[in-house]
């Protein structure tokens, strides 16, 4: 029923010749989007955590900074995934970094003077439990623009979620027995782009509502500044005081 490990292997590897050569801008559009926004990450690292030791001790008790560190890999396996055509995956890893960031923040804030080790078992206990949804976390944050962070939380969930035609769609290909097809989707992958362009919004903005330190620092940064314009980053664009274009 499964084929061997070299053939995995060398179908994953034609797949990802597939996509550059059909979807190459697309793919390139993405990495430049990742590229931008991980350069927002290392310049607060370097610029204001690390100097600061306040900052610093304040940030390795912080679950919001703890997700704020794992954003760049994040953001990697998205692009391997479009790479492979596993688009699906990726719109799960999108949904991932914007709910562990929500709830990170809400423990944060509950919590604020508890251990990250204390805190990691507080996320373990109520990670899966209903009452910690996002948009009722939302609710409960002490921030501003509740209404436009839940409308995109909202949008993204519709598109992350599988709609019956692509359930269907498979069910026809095994009855067929073709098996479930790796489908390489040029438009899929600009989807991607828009949902991950809306989650660095929120996660940057979410991130700076709880490490104020951070927002002076993207302020003066002028490719912090561009990337919030040329993306249209609304949420950023209200906390940096930038006009978008």
């Amino acid at each position: 029923m499964f084929e061997s490990l070299e053939r995995i292997e060398e179908s994953r590897l034609e797949i990802s010749r597939k996509s550059r050569e059909r979807c190459g801008e697309n793919l390139e559009k993405l990495r430049e989007l990742i590229l931008s926004c991980c350069h927002v990450f290392w310049k607060n690292i370097r610029d204001i955590v690390f100097p600061t030791e306040s900052v610093l001790e304040k940030s390795m008790n912080s679950l919001v900074f703890a997700h704020f560190l794992e954003l760049p890999r994040v953001s990697n396996h998205i692009l391997f995934l479009c790479l492979n055509g596993l688009y699906r995956n990726a719109y799960d890893s999108i949904r991932y970094a914007l709910e562990s960031v929500i709830q990170a923040l809400y423990i944060d804030s509950r919590h604020p003077e508890t251990s990250i080790e204390v805190k990691i078992e507080i996320l373990k206990e109520v990670e899966n439990k209903r009452e910690y949804h996002a948009n009722r976390l939302v609710d409960e944050l002490e921030i501003p623009y509740k209404d436009r962070i839940k409308e995109q939380y909202k949008r993204l969930s519709q598109i992350i979620h599988p709609s019956h035609e692509q359930v269907m769609a498979t069910l026809g290909d095994v009855r067929e027995r073709k098996g479930i097809p790796v489908v390489i989707d040029c438009s899929e992958i600009e989807n991607i782009f828009m949902s991950m362009r809306m989650m660095y919004d929120i996660f940057f903005f979410l991130t700076i509502t709880h490490f104020p330190e951070f927002e002076e620092s993207m302020r003066r940064d002028s490719e912090t500044i561009k990337t919030v314009k040329s993306h249209k980053m609304y949420l950023l664009s209200k906390a940096l005081k930038v006009r978008l274009l």
